[in-house]
């Protein structure tokens, strides 16, 4: 596994967007980030978006704490509906 990495980018004023990497037990390599809603949606808060090669995943319900998860967590977490 490659070590896992993590940076905050800031969108506009004062949105921030927390970001990290990690690589599955396959290899496959994905990028997780913190996103608000979108303004279409009813409800309000923020989703974890998982974005690989092969597959977009969305959960939104996940730990406050999900950027310090290890490595194979955070990819359980992916599967969460």
């Amino acid at each position: 596994m490659t070590a896992s990495r993590e940076r905050t980018e800031v969108f506009g004023s004062e949105e921030r967007t927390r970001v990290r990497s990690f690589t599955d037990d396959l290899g496959q390599e994905w990028l997780v980030s913190e996103q608000p809603f979108s303004e279409y949606d009813r409800r309000t808060g923020f989703s974890l978006i998982f974005a690989s090669e092969l597959a977009v995943r969305r959960v939104r319900d996940y730990p406050s704490d999900w950027i310090t998860l290890s490595d194979a967590d955070l990819a359980a977490l992916s599967w969460r509906v």
